[in-house]
């Protein structure tokens, strides 16, 4: 029977992603809540750790306007369909694989989340469980996680029905093509990443599949070691004959394991005519007590392979009830181009890197594995490529065939920035070399002001001709990041946008003298609260800044929001930069002001907490503690909660809605 590509809506509790925090992005970017050490580590691995390192995630905007209140809404999905699989990808959350349906056993291969509610685990805050997603770039959830991608339907040269997804990742500078795809029972995903200019970047994917957690779960992968950390700074080299990682029920605390691919255990047999070794196919497989579940497998660029899970701690529970409610507990099988998440890869410029994944249904012959881990992986190995193999190659065959189709009508759209580089570069005489399976589009707010810009056209920022500054009180609605786009403001008349624009780029790259001046002209040009706002943290991380810059700082800050008081992520940076600077019984006057709308906000709540603590009030911060809140966007890794409890009540313990801690005890 012969697959479908519809495209449909489905209703879930959501609590919506909202509007991006209009500041810009220009701190240190939000780390991981553990970092690796290379001592003891191969000398390969440990230069990739230290490659690529990225210290911001501008010119992305974070994405920290949501709550935890969850009403019904529509999710728009592309649906892919035959007789024996359903796979949905939602279009408008980085084409994440949300549902992966078994027809014939009535089970969801992945693990389906029934709510849709965000949560502060990616690089611009706003992360989802579930399904399996997509991550390119950088270490950690990719920027577009929740965000919109482009799509289209390609049709295969025996008819069937391709979705192809797309977009251009801002951060790295490459193009990202997705292409899926059903035969039989089998679901084909060919990966296709250009760098399409001639300097190289940095490289990282990871493939994360969430997978429904019963007491029963049993993961496999081909290594006889792995990598593990537990989320205490650790990375080291296990025996995974000693530590057994088959049973993500069972883990005692928050856990990875990248495991160690041995080429044999990753192969299928040898080719009986040629006698010749077959090609490395790494795999990893989730199955449940009864020898039910899903495998995974890759052609070999996608060498690496990751073990995830939340472990019992109270810390694990909670981040599993706050992502997923009452969908239950789950665990993560991951596939990525390198051993490790910590690491980034070289990829030269004009380069084009490209790989196939599979996604099974397994049914294991005999479901008791309970033996030696390298005798019961022999087993799994053998049926996960068995049913590789029975799956056939017609669907990659037609994948491979159709990567250069140019797409037609689009199913959804994604952001305006491929165009707009591919213009700039054009413009400059820079190389720019897309895919020629994919199309962007320029039009859209989003871009609107930088598309007036690289045209020159009524609407580009030019007083001379008559055309009137931008409105100084609106925030602008997006960033560039690049030596051509400095250029092109540079040439463009000067206005208080153009200089706030290169005083924010500046910024974003450390240079903070550069970064003052601009800010300081664009408000010789118009006082405005965006430039208030990036003087007030320039003046505040610049070398050599004393007490009077940082009073400067903060003293900006608070200009910044005379000019914008309704706008909260304002409000709580003047809150703590007087924090930080001592000045808690001012923190305590600025919050008595608010409206009791901001004032009830999780993260005022911490504030106010932690400016009773400063002033000695113990019994205001307990009393607000006791009242048992919720901060929405709590960040992975980020302990704030328990230390204040801790601070406020000395030897109680920490109450487990308030505990958010995965290392292990001790």
């Amino acid at each position: 029977m012969s697959a479908t590509l519809t495209v449909t809506q489905v209703v879930l509790p959501t609590a919506p992603v909202g509007s991006s925090n209009p500041l810009p992005a220009i701190a240190a970017m939000p780390q991981a809540p553990y970092e690796a050490a290379t001592e003891g580590l191969p000398a390969e691995m440990a230069a990739n750790i230290r490659y690529g390192q990225v210290t911001s995630i501008h010119p992305y905007l974070l994405q920290d306007g949501y709550d935890r209140e969850r009403t019904p809404a529509p999710m728009h999905v592309a649906v892919l369909e035959n007789d024996q699989l359903r796979a949905e990808f939602a279009l408008d959350l980085g084409g994440r694989l949300v549902r992966l349906f078994d027809k014939t056993t009535g089970r969801d291969l992945v693990y389906r989340n029934a709510i849709q509610q965000p949560a502060n685990l990616a690089l611009r805050d706003a992360w989802f469980s579930g399904g399996a997603e997509w991550n390119i770039g950088m270490r950690g959830h990719w920027p577009l996680t929740c965000s919109p991608l482009y799509a289209a339907e390609i049709t295969g040269a025996d008819g069937e029905p391709i979705l192809r997804m797309w977009e251009y990742e801002r951060v790295r500078g490459l193009i990202l093509q997705i292409d899926a795809t059903l035969d039989g029972a089998a679901l084909h995903v060919r990966v296709r990443v250009r760098n399409p200019r001639e300097r190289e970047t940095g490289m990282y994917w990871w493939t994360n599949i969430a997978v429904a957690q019963t007491e029963g779960s049993r993961v496999f992968a081909p290594a006889t070691h792995a990598y593990m950390t537990g989320y205490d700074g650790t990375l080291g080299r296990v025996d995974l004959t000693e530590t057994d990682p088959r049973l993500p029920a069972s883990a005692p605390a928050a856990a990875d394991y990248f495991f160690d691919l041995a080429p044999g255990l990753a192969a299928g047999a040898a080719d009986a005519a040629t006698g010749t070794a077959p090609s490395p196919r790494p795999w990893i497989a989730a199955v449940d007590a009864e020898g039910s579940g899903l495998a995974h497998v890759s052609t070999a660029r996608l060498l690496g392979r990751k073990l995830f899970v939340w472990g019992d701690t109270a810390g694990g529970r909670n981040w599993c009830d706050w992502l997923g409610g009452e969908t239950g507990a789950y665990f993560e099988i991951q596939a990525g181009l390198a051993a490790t998440q910590y690491e980034h890869l070289r990829m030269p410029g004009g380069a084009t890197w490209e790989w196939t994944e599979t996604f099974l249904p397994l049914q294991l012959a005999d479901s008791r594995l309970d033996g030696a881990w390298t005798e019961d992986v022999a087993v799994v190995g053998a049926q996960v490529l068995q049913a590789a193999d029975a799956a056939g190659s017609a669907g990659i065959e037609r994948l491979e065939a159709a990567a250069d189709l140019a797409p037609d009508a689009l199913l959804s759209v994604g952001s305006p920035w491929g165009a707009l580089e591919q213009q700039l570069a054009a413009r400059t005489g820079s190389a720019f070399a897309p895919l020629a399976g994919v199309r962007f589009v320029r039009d859209g707010e989003e871009g609107a002001y930088w598309a007036a810009l690289l045209d020159g056209a009524p609407g580009a920022p030019d007083a001379s001709a008559g055309v009137a500054e931008p409105d100084a009180s609106e925030a602008p609605v997006s960033y560039v990041t690049g030596d051509e786009w400095d250029h092109l403001l540079a040439e463009a008349p000067a206005t208080w946008l153009t200089h706030y624009h290169r005083a924010v780029a500046a910024q974003a790259r450390g240079e903070h003298g550069t970064a003052i001046s601009h800010y300081e002209a664009s408000l010789r040009h118009r006082r405005n609260a965006w430039a208030l706002r990036g003087l007030a943290l320039a003046l505040r991380e610049s070398d050599g800044g004393g007490t009077a810059a940082q009073e400067q700082g903060v003293s900006r800050l608070a200009e910044a929001r005379e000019l914008a008081p309704d706008l909260v992520p304002l409000t709580l940076e003047l809150a703590e930069a007087l924090l930080a600077d001592g000045r808690a019984d001012e923190v305590r006057t600025l919050l008595g002001t608010l409206p009791t709308e901001m004032r009830e906000l999780g993260r005022f709540r911490v504030v106010e907490i932690r400016a009773a603590l400063a002033a000695g009030d113990r019994e205001t911060a307990g009393r607000i503690l006791e009242g048992r809140f919720e901060v929405p966007n709590l960040r992975e890794g980020e302990l704030s909660m328990s230390a204040l409890w801790h601070e406020a009540f000395p030897g109680r313990p920490v109450p487990a809605w308030y505990d958010f801690e995965m290392a292990p005890e001790g």
